[in-house]
C-alpha cells in the first residue's frame, strides 16, 4: 500500500468515516478513493488532495509530502515571488539543517512579524 493511500485510510478510519461518505464529501467516486487507499492509483490531482485534507481535518502539506504532486499555491507563490524562490535555493545550496531552519523561522516570526508568542520560542540554544 502506498504511504499516501495508507495515510488517507488511517485518517478516514480515525474519524469513523466510511469510504462512500468520504468520497462524496470530496467529490470523487468511492471506487476511486478505494483504489487510492490501496495504492492501486496514483495520488490524485492537487485539488483532490486539498479536498481530502479539508474533509479529513489533515494538514495538506503532509499529504503533499507523501506524493509527487505539488501544491499549486506553492507553485504560484514561487512564480510570482522570485525572492521566495531565491530563499528556497539558498536553503538547498547551503543544506541548512532543521535546527538552522528553525532559527530562520524564529527570526522571521520574532523580528519581522513581531510575534512574541511562546509558540515561536526555540528549544535549541541560539
Amino acid at each position: 500500500m502506498s504511504k499516501f493511500g495508507e495515510t488517507i485510510r488511517q485518517l478516514r478510519e480515525a474519524q469513523n468515516l466510511g469510504l462512500r461518505e468520504t468520497a462524496t464529501m470530496v467529490g470523487i467516486s468511492p471506487a476511486y478513493l478505494s483504489r487510492i487507499e490501496r495504492g492501486k492509483e496514483h495520488p490524485p490531482k492537487p485539488e483532490v488532495i486539498k479536498a481530502l485534507a479539508k474533509g479529513l481535518a489533515a494538514d495538506p502539506d503532509v499529504l503533499f509530502r507523501l506524493c509527487p504532486s505539488t501544491d499549486p499555491d506553492v507553485v504560484t507563490l514561487l512564480k510570482e515571488r522570485p525572492k521566495v524562490l531565491e530563499l528556497v535555493r539558498l536553503v538547498m545550496v547551503q543544506e541548512l539543517s532543521d535546527e538552522q531552519l528553525g532559527k530562520v523561522e524564529h527570526f522571521i516570526k520574532r523580528d519581522i512579524l513581531g510575534e512574541t508568542s511562546s509558540d515561536t520560542i526555540l528549544t535549541v540554544s541560539e
